[in-house]
């Protein structure tokens, strides 16, 4: 059988990868949303939907050691 070929990736999803992970980054350090979004001038739902992630998981990570 003849194997599919792979789906290839274009540059706007490599760019929408990196731009999760430094929101995800800004956030595990403590920088405020707003300021996230200035600095990368994305949508602030955008900001909220990723950074929930990381709060839930630091809450959690308090009520374990607690």
């Amino acid at each position: 059988m003849a194997k599919k070929p792979k789906a290839k990736r274009d540059s706007n999803d490599v760019a929408q990868l990196l731009t999760d992970l430094l929101i995800t980054q800004l956030a595990a350090s403590g920088v405020q949303q707003q300021v996230i979004r200035e600095i990368l001038g994305c949508d602030i739902n955008r900001v909220s939907r990723i950074t929930k992630h990381i709060t839930a998981a630091r809450k959690a990570a308090k009520a374990r050691t607690t």
